[in-house]
């Protein structure tokens, strides 16, 4: 999304309870390699940085796999900051020429609700007259460059979570033109729905799972893998899953009869995320919902990419960012 400079090896993302690396070393898969790096609570809060220091300090504890200094790093967005807005633009703006329009048009006929804020525009089907414009805050966007600076790491681009995840999609062949998407993304404490169809983001939401975050145990592995498991009363966050299947069910219901008057409508829903309880969250989609539903899970993603596992496709669609040098 935001480009900065030369080419990327390293993919980064963070979220409230693990910062989780992928080192492209080279354009092969199985030259990639990945980590994960438990963070204590309170460092990270839905997705933004809050204690800066502590998160300086673990990035210089681990600067080799990064690669070490200077090593180029991509990352991405907070989810909480995303901003999506649909606009019409003349037919002869296209290409390189629609973020200069929109920049010219902020104030005027685009407004947005942060000041000075960091945009780019997504137009998969050019000559429409119809593109995206994703805008965020520069304070979180700006805290997070500075922070890779001080590292010392080199930040070359920051890119949208959900866009990564239809990148990957994409490169999966598991995107149909005539077909209508509801692609959910699971972690533990956050849910992120993205509706997509031929080429368009339609519409994009963040939502929090209220759980504890204490009673979620961590377990690091000899690969520098974590495995999460939960501690409470299963009951409890069971039906806080609930709740957010039955939002889905109402976003699926506003997105059909309030935004296209029963015209249109979803056609699948995706399951993909870092969440230990992804084949739970499936099974409650299935009985709740009478919908299409595929999950993107460790075995999915390894028919595609053997050594990777479901937990990384972010990370994964970030690697296969093209950046322009």
């Amino acid at each position: 999304m935001f480009k900065f400079k030369k080419k990327s090896h390293v993919a980064m993302e963070l979220n409230d309870y693990i910062l989780r690396v992928l080192v492209k070393k080279g354009e092969q898969v199985t030259q990639w390699e990945t980590y994960d790096i438990l963070l204590a609570q309170g460092i990270v809060q839905e997705g933004v940085i809050v204690d800066e220091v502590a998160l300086y300090k673990i990035m210089k504890e681990n600067m080799e796999l990064f690669g070490g200094k200077k090593q180029l790093v991509r990352t991405f967005v907070p989810d909480t900051s995303v901003l999506l807005k649909n606009f019409e633009h003349p037919d002869d703006v296209t290409g390189s020429k629609l973020k200069p329009y929109v920049q010219m048009e902020l104030g005027r006929t685009v407004h947005l609700p942060f000041h000075e804020p960091l945009i780019d525009v997504y137009d998969p089907i050019e000559g429409d007259g119809q593109a995206t414009l994703f805008a965020a805050p520069s304070e979180e966007v700006t805290k997070l460059v500075n922070l890779l600076l001080d590292a010392p790491l080199t930040p070359e681009a920051i890119d949208i979570r959900a866009l990564c995840h239809l990148r990957l999609l994409e490169k999966m062949e598991q995107l149909q033109n005539n077909k209508t998407y509801m692609i959910t993304n699971w972690l533990i404490n956050e849910l992120t729905v993205c509706i997509y169809s031929n080429g368009h983001v339609d519409f994009l939401r963040f939502q929090t799972i209220d759980t504890d975050l204490t009673k979620w145990h961590g377990v690091v592995d000899s690969q520098n893998e974590v495995t999460f498991s939960y501690t409470g009363e299963e009951e409890d966050y069971r039906m806080l899953l609930i709740d957010r299947v039955m939002e889905l069910d109402r976003i699926m219901n506003f997105f059909r009869f309030s935004l296209h008057k029963g015209e249109k409508m979803i056609d699948e829903i995706i399951v993909m995320g870092d969440n230990p309880w992804l084949p739970i969250i499936s099974e409650l989609i299935s009985e709740s919902l009478p919908i299409a539903l595929k999950i993107v899970d460790d075995k999915a993603i390894q028919q595609h990419y053997p050594n990777m596992k479901g937990k990384y496709t972010a990370l994964m669609g970030l690697a296969l960012k093209e950046v322009q040098t």
